[in-house]
């Protein structure tokens, strides 16, 4: 009997604060509605039922008008730029596009996007269409928007949310909404926001491994030094004496890394490269994206590699050269020597050599007198003798320098035919 009494009492004490928060709540709706709806708050005043449906249509006011506002506006909404930054890091889909014009990019630079955000923004114009085509559209403003609203959502993936910036935000984010599939934001405050946010600006959207690869060392290696010089000082603020180790050691390695500056920037980058590998690998949040994100780069390469055209080598004109045959290169052949002419050389080498045969000195017969006597019979074979020994030594002479005389015409006949 006491527990339900107690119970009773509670309830009856929470419907009171209920009908007396009511009752204050519709005082308040009377004092600010317009005096036609007085007679639907005086009767809310005496009907709970009544005055409930008041505030819940009351509550029901504000997010209609967001809703109707979003429905005219044309597009999802707006986003200040930390927010921006945060779902390109979050979303694998979200995308960042740039409208504003290639002089104003050089020259103020763009959005640095790193990290997950890497590779998540691209510079998109609303170009205009040359003046005679703008002629004979009756709303080239129109097409001009839907011509960038295409190349965004080739840029993009179904379902996406992108965030634009520039002059033409406004307009193309509805345009993108028009075109449907994707969700466009309009970045609060252009780049000019996000430059004076304090968030990083870098000079171009498409960035090479290279360059990704540096950038998340020097992020990596930040923050290994911020740890690093945290700890350091939390070591010395204690009040341990033998605390003081740690830091001692620390500084012994950074001394020693100085010195040793190549080897320790080698590691460095090694250990930037592991850790950029393994936030990569913890950044999915499934096996299932991960093999998702390797389909979608080898796709890429894919394409890459099958609309590579080689380089056309243009045609080089070589002019005809008549190149002579191998019996026209041929020597002509020597003429055989005529044997005649040779034997008839030959002679008159040997004639020229030859020795003129001396003649026999006889003795002149002395004259004979009619009357003188006859020589003896000795000596006359004596003479005979004389002369025949002498005769014979001259042609042996002879015959030898006819021999020679052939023999060194012979040697000129070979030296000429070689």
């Amino acid at each position: 009997g006491g527990a339900t009494s107690a119970v009773s009492g509670a309830v009856g004490g929470a419907t009171s604060a209920v009908n007396s928060t009511l009752t204050s709540t519709v005082q308040s709706l009377e004092s600010a509605l317009p005096p036609e709806f007085q007679d639907v708050v005086a009767r809310a005043q005496t009907d709970s039922d009544t005055a409930v449906a008041l505030i819940g249509l009351t509550a029901a006011v504000p997010i209609g008008l967001v809703v109707l506002g979003a429905a005219t506006r044309g597009y999802a909404g707006d986003e200040n730029p930390f927010v921006v930054e945060e779902q390109l890091k979050k979303d694998r889909r979200a995308f960042l596009i740039d409208t504003r014009s290639e002089d104003a990019r050089r020259n103020d630079g763009v959005p640095d996007l790193r990290g997950k955000a890497r590779g998540k923004g691209a510079a998109v114009e609303v170009a205009t269409l040359p003046a005679d085509e703008r002629r004979v559209l009756s709303n080239p403003r129109l097409v001009e928007l839907e011509l960038a609203a295409t190349k965004v959502k080739a840029l993009t993936k179904g379902g996406a949310r992108v965030y634009v910036l520039g002059p033409d935000a406004k307009d193309l984010a509805k345009a993108i909404t028009k075109l449907g599939g994707r969700r466009a934001f309009v970045v609060s405050g252009g780049f000019d926001a996000w430059r004076s946010s304090g968030l990083k600006v870098g000079v171009k959207y498409a960035k090479s491994a290279l360059e990704g690869l540096g950038e998340d060392t020097s992020e990596a290696a930040s923050s290994f030094t911020q740890k690093v010089a945290g700890s350091v000082k939390t070591s010395i603020t204690t009040k341990k004496p033998t605390d003081a180790i740690v830091p001692l050691l620390g500084l012994v390695a950074a001394a020693a890394a100085v010195y040793n500056y190549k080897t320790a920037l080698e590691y460095a980058g090694v250990i930037g490269i592991e850790l950029t590998i393994l936030a990569k690998l913890l950044s999915y949040e499934s096996p299932w994206a991960f093999f998702e994100d390797v389909k979608e780069t080898a796709a890429g390469v894919a394409g890459a590699v099958g609309s590579f055209e080689p380089p056309s080598v243009p045609e080089v004109s070589v002019p005809k050269v008549n190149v002579p045959s191998v019996a026209e290169m041929a020597p002509p052949p020597r003429p055989a020597p005529a044997p005649a002419k040779e034997e008839a050389k030959v002679e008159e080498v040997v004639e020229e050599e030859e020795v003129e045969e001396p003649e026999p000195e006889a003795a002149a017969p002395a004259p004979v007198e009619e009357e003188a006597a006859a020589p003896a019979p000795a000596a006359e074979k004596k003479a005979g003798r004389v002369y025949d020994e002498t005769y014979a030594e001259s042609k042996s002479e002879m015959a030898k320098a006819a021999e020679e005389a052939a023999q060194r015409a012979d040697k000129k006949l070979e030296q000429r035919d070689m």
